[in-house]
């Protein structure tokens, strides 16, 4: 696929990408990456951390399009509609870096990452996953003697 030829092409082994093309491909691949790998969306919990800054990034980088499909892939639920979406935006993505060739060359000041937000980029998942440990890991010796 392009975005894979891409990706070798401009995102070093680690660390943000010398270019513009390449810190934008790194951050639509991260967002990829970690629905098809661990199911982190946009906007959902532990996606809030691993996902988050790389949209916003995507949002202030790439045309209106591009923020407009991003957009409206925060907090989906639906696994099915987020992989549509997800494709969609990859498609929006590499059309915008298609129009701006001169990305490729452009030097690139800024990580994705930079785009963090730490009050919002939060796993909110934690939170109940902890209530439910406390209230749930009930043990009783008692029981065991029958």
């Amino acid at each position: 696929e392009k975005l894979c030829e891409m990706f070798e092409e401009l995102v070093p082994m680690s660390g943000k990408a010398d270019t513009e093309a390449g810190e934008i491909v790194r951050a639509v691949s991260r967002i990829g990456y970690r629905f098809t790998n661990d199911g982190d969306q946009l906007g959902i919990g532990y996606g809030r951390e691993t996902c988050n800054p790389a949209g916003r990034f995507l949002g202030k980088k790439c045309d209106d399009a591009v923020a407009r499909q991003l957009d409206g892939m925060w907090e989906i639920f639906d696994s099915y509609t987020y992989e549509r979406k997800l494709n969609g935006l990859y498609d929006l993505v590499l059309g915008y870096l298609e129009e701006h060739p001169e990305l490729k060359q452009k030097e690139n000041a800024e990580d994705f990452w930079d785009y963090r937000d730490p009050d919002e980029d939060v796993d909110d998942y934690e939170e109940e996953e902890d209530d439910y440990e406390e209230e749930d890991c009930y043990y009783d010796e008692e029981e065991e003697d029958w």
